[in-house]
């Protein structure tokens, strides 16, 4: 069938309704489903952010407490817990702030012309020991809490009641 035979062929209205039904099927399931690519995307999103938080307190342990590699992982796991939101809140505001600094290269077009990179660098170079500054201070936050709590278990103090 070409382009000028269907133009010139009547529309019958009950095919027509019946491709309006489909129509709205089509749309609610897109809808549905781009919902739920949306819920899968903030799921994995928020559990980037966290193991981020444990990544660069890792990072920070290694630096100040001189335990290296997978053993520096596994304490920052250990620290952590109990303390996932702090981490996600603390990666969240950094992750945002990074997408902000790339926003007027996107949008001047700067990484086309080269001297925008240089400034954007500059800017990230000022913003990671400010991130692990940040890191520095979860991580002992994360520490204090949980050697409190360890040491209100070894003495019979109740962590939740106080009693």
């Amino acid at each position: 069938m070409t382009l000028k035979e269907m133009v010139q062929k009547p529309f019958d209205l009950s095919k027509l309704r019946g491709s309006f039904v489909t129509s709205v099927y089509v749309l609610f399931l897109t809808t549905t489903h781009q919902l739920g690519l949306r819920v899968a995307f903030a799921k994995v999103l928020r559990m980037y952010l966290e193991w981020s938080a444990m990544w660069n307190m890792s990072l920070v342990i290694s630096v100040l407490e001189g335990i290296y590699g997978v053993d520096a992982f596994s304490s920052s796991t250990y620290f952590s817990r109990g303390c996932h939101r702090r981490g996600l809140f603390l990666m969240m505001i950094f992750f945002a702030w990074g997408h902000l600094l790339r926003l007027p290269c996107y949008h001047v077009g700067g990484y086309e012309q080269g001297n925008a990179i240089f400034v954007q660098v500059g800017l990230f170079c000022m913003v990671n020991p400010l991130k692990w500054v940040a890191c520095m201070i979860y991580f002992h936050d994360c520490k204090e809490r949980k050697l409190k709590k360890k040491t209100d278990e070894e003495s019979g103090i109740d962590v939740k009641n106080g009693l």
